[in-house]
């Protein structure tokens, strides 16, 4: 099996059992246990995704960068990015009582949320494009524009680390 099958069937797994995780909340009586798993999940997809981040800014850093890696980190990123506003649903913020950096804001402000999630997927799906051209300078560029959608993102949805 390839890297790029395992890749896929990896995202795969990850957004059926995101689906999964999320229909538990979604259903009424949800315990602190299902929201907890739905706030466990979410943090791991968010952890795969700062891997992705972390191996494509090693590689826009060295002076050989690997063009492959950093494709592959793009692909996990583009792959992930549109699953995003399905890792939040209702009943799953601080209001739970379970531990979560998750600011109330995505759900009292639902609209914002999805148009600054929306600019992540559209910006991490431009760079799995320019990736693919190869074009370092490009994808320097594009990767620097990914990470201010999710410095804005942040900035409104996340508690900051204490």
């Amino acid at each position: 099996m390839s890297a790029r099958q395992v890749e896929m069937k990896g995202s795969r797994r990850s957004a059926m059992f995101a689906a999964a995780a999320s229909l538990v909340v979604a259903a009424s009586g949800a315990s602190a246990a299902d929201v907890s798993t739905v706030v466990q999940v979410r943090q791991t997809h968010y952890k795969e995704i700062g891997k992705a981040a972390k191996a494509l800014g090693e590689q826009l850093k060295s002076p050989t960068p690997d063009l492959s890696v950093i494709q592959a980190a793009v692909k996990q990123i583009d792959a992930l990015a549109p699953q995003v506003q399905s890792w939040f649903p209702a009943g799953s913020g601080p209001a739970s009582g379970v531990k979560t950096q998750a600011k109330a804001e995505i759900w009292t402000k639902p609209d914002e949320f999805k148009r600054d999630s929306a600019a992540f997927v559209d910006a991490a799906h431009k760079l799995d494009l320019v990736a693919a051209g190869g074009d370092l300078s490009a994808i320097r560029a594009q990767t620097q524009a990914m990470g201010q959608t999710c410095k804005t993102c942040h900035e409104a949805f996340r508690q900051r680390d204490d």
